[in-house]
């Protein structure tokens, strides 16, 4: 599986490459650049995703843009259900 981050989490895409996971920024796998100047709106990233079929997992910040996700099938992990999750297990939710 690869993975794709959203612009807010750059510095996310590489911790996960260094622990030898298929990931980049929205634009190195879209534009190959990680030049986050560039803007790529959420119907672009959705078209993109959409066209890959489900092989690529997107990893946002972005509310809307995980709701797109939802809608329109696209895999997804909303980082915002992960820590709720990793509190709530923690015993401390």
């Amino acid at each position: 599986m690869k993975y794709m981050t959203d612009a807010h989490l750059s510095g996310l895409a590489k911790e996960l490459q260094k622990e030898g996971i298929d990931c980049e920024t929205i634009h190195k796998t879209m534009l190959g650049t990680e030049d986050s100047r560039i803007k790529i709106t959420d119907p672009e990233i959705m078209k993109f995703l959409s066209a890959k079929g489900g092989m690529i997992t997107l990893i946002t910040l972005d509310n809307e843009l995980a709701e797109y996700c939802e809608k329109f099938e696209v895999p997804c992990i909303r980082v915002q259900d992960l820590v709720v999750a990793h509190i709530k297990h923690q015993g401390r939710g």
